[in-house]
């Protein structure tokens, strides 16, 4: 006996994967040199770019905030032991406390 291969038909599937929306991706973040001096000696230098990411309360979601260091104040401390750098800008402030 001979047994002859069956033909077949395969059907695609319909099926689609829906895939979650991706977060927004951050712009570009500016950056800015931020310095705190003791009289001519400067005790801290910070080159970086400042990113903040906050809730909206009134879109309930998480938004990405860059700040300008061109519109901000910094001011600090220097000591022996422990030195501080705070960057103002509208809106808020980010402090940073170094210890040594």
């Amino acid at each position: 006996t001979t047994v002859r291969p069956r033909n077949q038909t395969t059907i695609p599937s319909t099926t689609t994967t829906v895939r979650p929306t991706p977060a927004p991706q951050p712009s570009a973040i500016p950056t800015g040199t931020y310095a705190v001096r003791n009289g001519s000696t400067t005790c801290i230098r910070a080159v970086m770019g400042l990113q903040l990411m906050a809730q909206n309360i009134q879109k309930k979601r998480l938004e990405y905030v860059n700040i300008n260091p061109n519109k901000t104040q910094t001011s600090g401390s220097c000591g022996t032991r422990q030195s501080a750098l705070n960057i103002t800008f509208s809106g808020g402030f980010i402090n940073f406390v170094f210890v040594k």
